[in-house]
């Protein structure tokens, strides 16, 4: 089993970096690059099993994500048979290094090669079709429902010729002339129910932020993007009571700073899914993730080897897996945050005094005090609360 599954990844792997090279449209969507990762793993795996029971041929129910996903995004199907086109030749290079290393006593190379391809390639083609299938159920189920045609206007919102706030309000019963604040819920799994408790997690944050309810786009087989709109600039610092109850509900959001009108519709969005970006991809998944706060570390979390760098050289003292280590992080970080020892108290619930203790244990581990070199070490600090310590900051 170990050998299977070792191999069903290095497929995957090496299938999907050739299918996000070339296929922009997913390798810019880190949703949707999921959903390829999940397809392209159960398909395989599928196929890998079907070799041991008569070459049964069975559709396993996540390939159809990615299809639906793409779908639901107004993606054009030329995308999807793409995937395929370019796993078509990606499959056959691996199927043929594979063959190339067996044992001397295994069949004829070209016989075998002849075999798994004729095989593979009737597995592919059943692929396109049922997934074809499925691409179209999807958009003919969006095209019967009113939610396409609020996809439309949010998706003209999005782009380059937006409509009037006047049509756009009338069309999606939103006003778009408040404050708007964007963010975006998804889930680890696609299942039968995910889209309904999607819908209670945004309509929870939206009763955070002041609304009575959100403006929901669902976006994917398992992401849903929302909207909010308020008289006035919504307070953010209300939205830390949800980050247990998405955990708690296995889910997570990702928010965009609230901006006035169809241009703070835009921009909060763009940058709420900068923020999720940044979500799945760290290795502590935490359940609510705001852009304000992560700003600088999303502008420089592309630079992944300068980053572990500069984590290792500012804070490496303090990283470990050492609980009073995990503690003084905390504490640091909250008090960059704030500037207060009072209020730094009071979110980390516990005395002032130990708050102090901490902060000079800090200083004393980093070597200077935290007036200097602040934003560095804040930044810093941030790393390691989404991605963990560097391997070399210990």
């Amino acid at each position: 089993m170990a050998s299977q599954d070792a191999l069903v990844d290095s497929f995957t792997e090496q299938v999907d970096a050739v299918i996000t090279k070339q296929i922009p449209e997913i390798a810019n969507d880190p949703i949707l690059v999921q959903d390829l990762h999940r397809s392209t793993r159960a398909e395989w795996r599928e196929f890998v099993e079907s070799l041991r029971e008569d070459h049964r041929l069975v559709r396993p129910g996540q390939g159809a994500d990615l299809a639906r996903s793409l779908a639901r995004r107004g993606l054009d199907l030329g995308i999807l048979l793409k995937v395929y086109r370019v796993s078509q030749q990606s499959v056959f290079q691996f199927l043929t290094e594979i063959i190339d290393g067996a044992s001397e006593d295994a069949p004829a190379r070209d016989e075998i090669l002849v075999f798994l391809w004729g095989l593979g390639g009737q597995w592919m083609a059943d692929a396109v079709e049922s997934l074809i299938e499925t691409y179209y159920e999807e958009r003919r189920r969006l095209r019967d429902d009113a939610a396409v045609r609020r996809a439309e206007t949010i998706e003209s919102l999005l782009g380059d010729a937006p409509p009037s706030a006047d049509d756009a309000t009338r069309l999606l019963d939103h006003p778009l002339s408040q404050w708007q604040t964007a963010y975006v819920v998804w889930a680890p799994e696609a299942g039968s129910s995910t889209t309904e408790a999607m819908l209670d997690v945004a309509n929870a944050v939206a009763q955070a932020l002041g609304a009575s309810r959100p403006l929901t786009m669902v976006a994917g087989s398992r992401d849903l993007w929302c909207w909010v709109a308020t008289p006035h600039e919504p307070d953010l610092a209300q939205l830390p009571g949800l980050a247990s109850a998405l955990q708690h509900a296995g889910m997570q959001a990702a928010i965009g700073r609230p901006g006035p009108g169809i241009q703070g519709f835009r921009t909060s969005h763009a940058e709420a899914r900068a923020a999720e970006s940044l979500a799945l991809k760290a290795a502590h998944g935490r359940g609510l993730v705001r852009f304000d706060e992560e700003e600088l570390l999303i502008l420089v979390s592309a630079q992944e080897t300068l980053m572990r760098r500069m984590v290792a050289r500012e804070v490496g003292q303090l990283c470990g897996a050492d609980k009073n280590l995990a503690l003084l992080r905390e504490t640091v970080l909250a008090y960059l945050t704030t500037l207060n020892i009072e209020a730094t108290a009071e979110q980390l619930f516990v005395h002032k005094n130990t708050v102090r203790y901490r902060i000079a244990r800090a200083e004393e581990l980093l070597g200077h005090p935290l007036s200097q070199r602040s934003t560095q070490v804040e930044l810093a600090l941030r790393w390691v609360s989404l991605f963990g310590a560097p391997s070399d900051a210990t």
